[in-house]
């Protein structure tokens, strides 16, 4: 019985440090230090670890009533080998010049991910040490005040920037984007507000943001597939043509498969052909969730359709609805619509928040009879408007001619769940 023990005990401190090295990065920092107790052998091999998390719950978990920044530098200090990964996200985190001093304390020549949160309080001014590593290849920063100094050549291997609540200097951002050649994922988060929004990135696939730009211009962009688009004010459409500029810059990407955008920014499109289809086409997009889409609103309800039909390649439509209101004329608008305009392939349509109310009955009516190759149409029903399950509506969209003998209407639940 003892030389068995002896033999697992051998086991364990014998493993090569490549397995110690894999088997401390999957675990939270706070386990990875009490491997510390295991054995003599094991009393130091945390402060090889590849991966520092301080997070949630190493702040609930092992944080206690230490103070924490003595504790990260502490940790810092005394770490040994390669660090691949530093992320700072416990919560009530405010900016102070400790932070400065534990990224200075970063291995520049091996970090790949870096994570800086910021929770509470003004933005934290980075130190420019931070431009310093050229092996980053995941950089996520939040409540942070990011300014590449003049003549900073960018970050060459980093593949993913997320950017949430950061002041950033607009007019120099595009540079900065081009000057990170292989970034494939770019997240723009309630940041500084731009005037023009200037991408260049010949490998971009993914781009998310949120905030707010009265025009956007896409260079260089030959593989930009997948892009969502959230805008936290409507004061940057006004008077200046924004759909239209919006759709001719979108127009450009010969790549573009994904697009999420709010109903209203499509609004101005009236002005420029609305509810026919547009002289741009979006030829390469072939799914499209249109948020937000008030449905009381004829001019939002037209510039959806236009939208639609800009689209003759659409294969995945998605509606997501925000309406309040009953409005006769939007659904007389509707009826109005026929089906000359064929949606030769779309598939598959979901509605979400579905109230059941006439213009998203016609808008339904409208899809169903222009849509030849349509395969499934999922209706989400709004539970604060439906009590029956969305039964009676489906009741209803059952005798609605339709295009496509193929079509089936079905309810499904928040989570896509179909429901009979």
């Amino acid at each position: 019985m003892e030389s068995a023990v002896r033999c697992e005990v051998d086991l364990i401190t014998n493993l090569p440090n490549t397995i110690i090295e894999n088997i401390l990065g999957c675990l939270p920092l706070r386990d990875v230090v009490r491997t510390s107790i295991l054995s003599r052998e094991w009393r130091y091999k945390w402060m090889s670890c590849p991966d520092i998390v301080f997070d949630f719950w190493f702040d609930q978990m092992f944080l206690g009533g230490h103070k924490l920044e003595p504790l990260i530098y502490q940790i810092l200090k005394l770490h040994k080998g390669p660090l691949l990964k530093f992320a700072l996200q416990v919560p009530d985190l405010k900016s102070n010049p400790d932070i400065d001093q534990w990224v200075r304390l970063l291995p520049n020549n091996t970090l790949q991910e870096l994570t800086l949160h910021v929770s509470r309080g003004e933005a934290h001014r980075l130190n420019s040490h931070l431009l310093s590593f050229q092996h980053l290849r995941n950089l996520k920063l939040y409540n942070c005040v990011f300014d590449p100094v003049p003549g900073f050549k960018g970050f060459g291997k980093l593949v993913n920037l997320e950017l949430q609540r950061v002041v950033l200097e607009p007019e120099s951002f595009g540079n900065f984007i081009a000057s990170c050649p292989s970034v494939e994922r770019l997240r723009l988060i309630h940041c500084t507000s731009f005037d023009c929004l200037e991408l260049s990135g010949p490998k971009l696939k993914c781009l998310e943001f949120n905030g707010v730009f009265k025009s956007v211009s896409f260079k260089n962009c030959p593989v930009l597939k997948d892009i969502k688009l959230t805008f936290s004010s409507m004061e940057f459409k006004r008077g200046n043509q924004f759909s239209l500029g919006l759709v001719k810059s979108l127009s450009c990407l010969p790549a573009l498969e994904d697009l999420q955008l709010q109903a209203y920014a499509l609004e101005d499109l009236v002005e420029h052909g609305a509810p026919n289809r547009l002289p741009i086409s979006l030829n390469m997009l072939k799914n499209l969730h249109l948020s937000d889409m008030y449905f009381e609103k004829i001019v939002e309800s037209s510039c959806a359709i236009c939208f639609i039909r800009s689209c003759p390649n659409l294969q995945r439509l998605k509606i997501t609805a925000f309406t309040f209101d009953v409005v006769d004329a939007v659904a007389d608008f509707l009826r109005s619509q026929t089906s000359s305009e064929c949606l030769a392939h779309l598939k598959t349509v979901k509605m979400q928040l579905f109230s059941g109310i006439e213009a998203e009955m016609e808008f339904v009516k409208y899809l169903l009879a222009s849509a030849t190759t349509l395969e499934k149409m999922a209706i989400t029903p709004h539970a604060g408007s439906i009590t029956d399950g969305g039964e009676s509506i489906l009741n209803e969209l059952e005798q609605y001619p339709r295009a496509s003998p193929r079509a089936r209407i079905f309810s499904s639940d928040s989570d896509g769940k179909k429901r009979t």
